[in-house]
């Protein structure tokens, strides 16, 4: 595999992960910022997969990354809801980087991969999957997110224990509420019970987004500004939201490319 890696360009998005790995391999991109989890199951229902696609479409439609594994179930939904939303996926791997697991989901990381998104493991190529591997990797799911929502979950499982490193890590945790008589949902709706915010719908999860993380990558308007440089506190005299806001805004604007200036470069 021409485009493999061995990176620790990542190593400041993993700081609190706990025995963080000291490099990453990759197959295409990285995170260009702190992404968002989906996760469950891979014994899902057809609701859990319709939920995880239609997530990862609203997620990536708002500019965020999402982060997942590339298991059957709802983590490859949520990775074809990230594609049919233009966004960017990234999959966390229980092996290395050129043994794609399950076989079946190879189109799908190939798609990954042509749409900007990347495929990451702390394993060596040529590691093949087993079992002990996905908990593991679990941490660097939670580790390159800054909030993570579980789908469908049982009680035992990868994204459970997702949700329990990412908790211990300091960030946020949502959860899809379920039938309390499948197994599937007891995992969720056990989350919730125990203060994880309740997702009712796309846009009440882009809602609590952006109270997590900010406003979206898309919904942050484009600064520009004259060849001939401007002022911050002109920047800020422009608008009546809050000076995090704004400032939050120029950083995000910049990083995702869409930082536009007129008639040449910014002035000093």
């Amino acid at each position: 595999m021409t485009d493999m890696r061995r990176t620790n360009e990542l190593g400041r998005m993993l700081v609190g992960v706990s025995q963080a790995p000291s490099h990453l391999w990759v197959r295409g991109n990285l995170p260009s910022m702190p992404g968002v989890a989906i996760v469950g199951t891979r014994r899902c229902t057809e609701y859990g997969r319709t939920i995880a696609r239609t997530l990862g479409h609203s997620v990536a439609s708002a500019g965020w990354p999402v982060i997942s594994g590339l298991a059957r179930g709802i983590d490859a939904a949520a990775h074809v809801g990230t594609l049919d939303g233009g966004g960017e996926g990234f999959a966390i791997l229980g092996c290395g980087v050129d043994v794609i697991y399950p076989a079946d989901n190879r189109g799908l990381a190939g798609r990954l991969l042509e749409n900007g998104g990347g495929l990451i493991s702390e394993y060596p190529p040529g590691t093949p999957p087993a079992p002990f591997r996905f908990p593991a990797r679990n941490r660097i799911i939670a580790g390159l997110s800054a909030a993570v929502v579980v789908v469908e979950a049982a009680v035992t499982g990868g994204a459970l224990i997702t949700a329990r490193l990412a908790l211990d890590q300091g960030k946020d945790v949502l959860a899809v509420p379920g039938d309390i008589s499948r197994a599937t949902s007891e995992g969720c709706n056990l989350l919730i019970r125990d203060g994880a915010h309740p997702v009712l719908s796309s846009e009440d999860l882009i809602e609590s987004l952006e109270r997590i993380l900010g406003p979206s990558p898309v919904a942050a308007s484009p600064i520009s500004v004259s060849s001939t440089g401007v002022l911050l506190d002109e920047v800020l005299e422009q608008s009546d939201r809050p000076v995090g806001a704004v400032l939050a805004d120029v950083v995000r604007a910049e990083l995702a490319g869409r930082l536009k200036i007129k008639d040449g470069v910014v002035g000093a």
